[in-house]
């Protein structure tokens, strides 16, 4: 894990950011994809590499922090292994997204922006879209999505990455 108080790219990440480097001319749309790194380095954006992605991108620090209070996919804190977002668009809303929530609560004893006392899983957020209308209700566990859920769907899926 990268040093969240003086934090740099990782080897790998940096050899990541010098290819992104070349393929966008415009060094301020690098920003998003800069973040990425940081949070597979770190697991979140520590605000070190908050300053650190302005320096090396060269926009200003509040740009950055700005991008990872805006966007819901960028965490300025430590969270578990797995990230939990329920989408409550109203597709999901309507096809049991509460029963998903209360399944949660009731397995893992955490409710939105809670970790558990282990530190494995985060119930991050209730996700306004996740743009699965078609097969709802949808979650997302880190980058996965998985849709059609139901309440013994989620505690299946919560005991299997439990085991992990």
């Amino acid at each position: 894990m990268a040093d969240t108080d003086n934090y740099e790219f990782s080897s790998d990440s940096e050899v990541k950011f010098k290819d992104l480097e070349a393929k966008f001319p415009e060094r301020s749309s690098l920003v998003l994809w800069a973040l990425h790194l940081v949070q597979d380095d770190v697991g979140f954006v520590p605000h070190s590499a908050v300053d650190y992605v302005a320096k090396r991108v060269g926009v200003s620090s509040s740009w950055v922090a700005g991008v990872v209070s805006f966007y819901s996919m960028y965490y300025d804190h430590p969270v578990g292994k797995y990230n939990l977002n329920i989408c409550y668009n109203a597709a999901c809303w309507m096809h049991g997204s509460d029963d998903l929530e209360g399944c949660v609560t009731e397995k893992l004893g955490i409710g939105p922006g809670e970790t558990t006392k282990d530190g494995k899983f985060t119930f991050t957020r209730q996700a306004e879209c996740l743009a699965a209308c078609g097969n709802a209700p949808a979650i997302q566990v880190n980058h996965d999505y998985h849709e059609n859920m139901t309440a013994d769907k989620m505690a299946s899926l919560i005991d299997e990455l439990s085991k992990k």
